[in-house]
């Protein structure tokens, strides 16, 4: 069993990023700045859109996120062609990758959802207008219900860390991408917790900066947040920006744990420039 070393693969990974940025940097503007950045100028708060367009909305950025992820972590495993290639190929197998994570983690939701609402009918609360803040902090043993099932999305979450690594490079097939992922993470789980949380807390922390100065700043100088307006696009491309730069560099993390828990071999891959 190999045991992973997260300090390797930030080494790996840094001088993998130092040397081919010119080729990575692209592929996150492309496929997760400027999506996420359309997404959040046209839904500036943020909040759920009901309707078919925000669907499809979200449906696009989770898909070009995913091709992304997938794209550079093959780069950073050791893509032998181009570019465009790497992204050909993610493309073909993002619909695996995610109904891998759709196989897992819906059944997980539907569970929470009906343990849910078996503590707000046991709390009275059985009809939705009465919902609120106020009364949803006074369900008995909510608060525990939450913390549990957070917990058991991040284990799950840790566990199946390697899936874009495992989709692009070994199988098309969600029930052996999920079978794969829970058997190389075997042994490894809290070094790979930590570096979740890592992960997390960096994306977090950058995030609530990019917010609290740029849109600061944005609104002082032009006015109010508006969808599809001038600063809600200015403060969009900032978050998208800052988004990608930290999306990359966990997608080339994994990549580099993969290799440890694959083969136990370190080594900083070359791409091809054609593209």
């Amino acid at each position: 069993m190999t045991k992973v070393s997260i300090g390797k693969a930030w080494e790996e990974s840094s001088a993998f990023l130092g040397r081919e940025a010119r080729l990575v940097a692209p592929v996150a503007l492309a496929m997760f700045a400027v999506p996420a950045a359309l997404a959040a100028w046209i839904n500036p708060t943020g909040q759920p859109a009901g309707d078919l367009s925000g669907l499809l909305i979200m449906l696009f950025v989770l898909a070009t996120a995913l091709i992304g992820q997938m794209a550079i972590a093959a780069m950073a495993i050791g893509w032998t062609g181009s570019v465009g290639g790497a992204l050909g190929k993610a493309a073909g197998r993002a619909p695996a990758l995610f109904g891998a994570a759709l196989m897992v983690f819906l059944p997980l939701a539907i569970a929470a959802a009906i343990l849910l609402v078996l503590l707000l009918g046991n709390a009275g609360l059985t009809d939705p207008a009465s919902i609120s803040a106020e009364t949803m902090a006074q369900v008995p043993g909510l608060a525990p219900f939450m913390l549990v099932m957070m917990l058991v999305f991040l284990f799950v979450a840790t566990r199946l860390m390697p899936m874009s690594a495992v989709a692009i490079t070994e199988t098309g097939n969600p029930l052996r991408i999920v079978g794969r992922c829970f058997a190389l993470t075997k042994g490894n789980f809290f070094r790979l917790f930590v570096l979740l949380m890592l992960i997390l807390v960096a994306a977090m922390v950058a995030g609530g900066a990019v917010t609290a100065v740029v849109g600061s700043l944005v609104v002082l100088a032009m006015g109010d947040v508006q969808p599809l307006n001038l600063p809600a696009l200015l403060i969009a491309l900032a978050e998208g920006i800052v988004g990608a730069m930290i999306t990359a560099v966990a997608a080339t993390m994994v990549a580099r744990i993969y290799v440890q828990l694959n083969t136990g071999q370190a080594g900083v891959p070359d791409v091809d420039r054609a593209d």
